[in-house]
């Protein structure tokens, strides 16, 4: 069981996106995946787990089976090379972009343009402070990643060229200073200042990691699976307490959906209102009862999530996927009674 405790003001923008999610839904991202995925028609999956007894299941639903699996990683691009020189300031001409928003999210773009004869490389962390009015330093609190992400992978700099960096934040925050300059520590050594353009820092300050834009390998979406998902569960569940539900996936097209290999799926349920707590499990259908979901016809598989008992009690955010990019997926709302209530 993987169960996860944000805090739940210095992660607002990590709950923004949960919050977002809509009802069985088969076109977004899906919201976990394996380490070692196989591509089928559009399923990310893991070669079969070691046997397991499946559970007793109502008449209609395939009967759960106990093989637990590892979460889904998203496949990663070759790394760039990145042994150049450290930049340095004398190195760079700084360029500030102009404000971008999403999801109650703000981002402030800056770009760094190699202005010397030679490569450099951006990569590590980078330390920022405020800059006030008299020329003083507050060091700010940063907050590695951006709900915008990165703007490119680490690569080498040549001269000419740009790397970027996001300084994200939350949009409409009307607490806390606002700087007129943003003092920033390059990671090989040295600094940088550059305006603000009234960011506010009040709410928290997420930061991506240095990247070149030019080098970024365009997005491709996966095309969407075949199949659609919808969760059918009970709307209260105790906390310490193993919740048991059914998903029922259904092909759309004309040809049987071959379930071999059979393919892992993510289950979990998100609820805290100070400490929000992810109760994440990922598991393999049972296949062995079911090959194949039939052409324009559906399969009801039954699921089963243990819950812990510190789950926080309170409506949460349920929900269901197959591993991989391509879903499907589903949610419900999930109300969570405490333990022993």
């Amino acid at each position: 069981m993987s169960v996860v405790r944000i805090d739940r003001g210095r992660w607002l923008i990590g709950l923004l996106v949960v919050a977002s999610f809509t009802v069985s839904c088969v076109a977004a991202t899906p919201l976990a995946s394996s380490s070692q995925p196989t591509t089928l028609g559009g399923t990310a999956s893991l070669p079969a787990a070691a046997s397991a007894t499946p559970s007793m299941a109502p008449l209609g639903e395939v009967a759960w089976v106990d093989r637990p699996v590892a979460p889904f990683v998203e496949p990663t691009a070759v790394p760039l090379p990145t042994d150049a020189r450290p930049c340095q300031p004398s190195d760079l001409t700084i360029r500030v972009g102009d404000f971008g928003a999403g999801l109650g999210n703000l981002n402030l773009p800056v770009a760094f343009l190699n202005r010397s004869d030679s490569s450099c490389v951006l990569v590590g962390e980078p330390t920022l402070e405020g800059v006030k009015a008299n020329g003083s330093l507050v060091p700010l609190h940063v907050t590695v990643g951006s709900y915008f992400g990165d703007p490119g992978p680490p690569s080498n700099i040549g001269p000419g060229q740009v790397a970027a960096l996001n300084i994200s934040g939350v949009s409409g925050c009307l607490v806390g200073t606002l700087y007129p300059a943003f003092h920033l520590g390059l990671p090989g050594g040295g600094s940088v200042e550059f305006p603000t353009k009234k960011f506010p820092v009040g709410c928290g300050v997420w930061v991506s990691q240095f990247g070149v834009p030019a080098d970024a390998v365009p997005a491709t979406d996966a095309p969407p699976s075949p199949l659609t998902a919808q969760i059918s569960a009970p709307p209260t569940a105790k906390a310490g307490t193993t919740l048991t539900y059914s998903v029922t996936l259904s092909n759309t097209t004309g040809a049987a959906y071959s379930l071999s290999p059979c393919p892992a799926y993510t289950e979990f349920v998100g609820t805290g209102s100070t400490a929000w707590v992810a109760t994440v499990l990922n598991y393999q259908l049972n296949c062995d009862a079911t090959p194949a979901i039939p052409a324009r016809g559906s399969v009801t598989f039954q699921m089963r999530l243990t819950l812990p008992s510190d789950q926080p009690a309170g409506s949460g955010k349920f929900g269901w996927d197959l591993q991989g990019d391509s879903g499907p997926w589903a949610n419900a709302q999930l109300e969570i009674l405490p333990a022993g209530g």
